[in-house]
């Protein structure tokens, strides 16, 4: 039974049947007691006819039905991708009664609207989430400037534009940042990459230390830097310098007490950098959490898109990143070294 579910197997069947037939008919014409008619198709003139007719219209007839029949469940395949879209994004092909041949394709179409299913959902995400943050500093600043509109127009000059300033240069960060974390992620789906270059990591790391100094020194805080000389990895300077200093940011805004970054080889396969402070750790639960787009613990300021950012440089330079276990906040950055 498992040969008749293949398109092969349902035509060898029919052509095994016309066989039999063609046989039987043959017998029958070929016995002495068979009726006149086929005594007299038997002659010389008719055999090659008749030959050509017991073999040729039931071939023709049985071809067409096992055909319709083999073909009727991708007819309804076809109705079925015509009712998939963003409406019904969960609607799958069913591969019930379809022929052995054509379930890998089957499968092959439904693993793709899988993926594309997820990737519709993750962008819907995005954006609710983009709107909500967005939403709340744009009500701020358009109280912060009503107000101004009610002072001047009582002849109040005394405002608090640094406050509308802070709000504006919040928004502008929010939304360089989505754009950085779109660019990155459809960086990272494309096809077809080209090799990426030998860059230093260590002097990476230093630039990035020396980028986020000022804001460490104003909150009198230090920076430690143990890094050797070269940690040579594949990669682009600028989004790894961007991942570094965002982890940075991460530890001198949220972070407590001394920050240090701390690199070294681990075997001969693995470059792993450190960003460490003085703050509380991550529960292991949410480890992979917090690197999720717009995560943010409750008392942040932030847009939760830093950790995300650096999770999509780690992933499209083919290494990750994970928070360490241990009293004190620790962030592991780990990228296959260049060979």
């Amino acid at each position: 039974m498992n040969a008749l579910r293949t398109l092969r197997g349902r035509l060898v069947a029919a052509m095994l049947a016309i066989f039999i037939l063609a046989l039987a008919t043959s017998a029958l014409l070929e016995s002495p007691g068979a009726p006149a008619l086929p005594r007299l198709l038997n002659a010389e003139p008719f055999q090659d006819a008749l030959v050509l007719a017991c073999f040729s219209l039931p071939a023709l007839i049985l071809i067409w039905l096992v055909s319709s029949w083999s073909l009727r469940p991708l007819a309804r395949a076809s109705h079925e991708a015509r009712n998939i879209g963003p409406r019904d994004p969960s609607a799958r092909i069913c591969r019930d009664g379809m022929p052995a041949e054509i379930t890998p394709l089957i499968d092959a179409v439904n693993g793709a609207l899988d993926r594309m299913a997820d990737a519709f959902e993750a962008e819907r995400r995005f954006t609710e989430n983009a709107a909500h943050e967005l939403r709340t500093p744009l009500c701020v600043l358009d109280l912060r400037l009503q107000q101004a509109r009610q002072a001047a127009a009582a002849g109040n000059t005394n405002f608090d534009w640094p406050a509308i300033e802070r709000d504006v240069a919040r928004m502008n960060r929010l939304v360089s940042q989505l754009l950085d974390l779109a660019r990155r992620e459809n960086a990272g789906r494309a096809p077809g990459k080209t090799a990426l270059p030998k860059v230093n990591l260590a002097r990476i790391g230093r630039e990035a230390c020396a980028m986020i100094l000022p804001m460490v020194e104003a909150q009198n805080r230090t920076l430690a830097i143990d890094l050797p000389e070269t940690l040579l990895v594949r990669g682009q300077a600028d989004d790894l310098r961007d991942a570094l200093g965002n982890l940075l940011e991460n530890a001198a805004v949220h972070g407590k007490g001394a920050i240090s970054l701390v690199g070294r080889l681990s075997g001969a396969a693995k470059a792993i950098l450190v960003v460490s402070d003085e703050g509380a750790g991550i529960p292991a639960a949410l480890d992979g959490f917090v690197f999720e787009r717009f995560r943010k613990g409750s008392q942040s300021e932030g847009s939760g898109l830093g950790l995300a950012i650096v999770r999509e440089v780690a992933h499209a330079h083919g290494g990750q990143v994970n928070f360490l276990p241990g009293e004190q906040c620790r962030v592991q950055l780990t990228l296959p070294v260049s060979r």
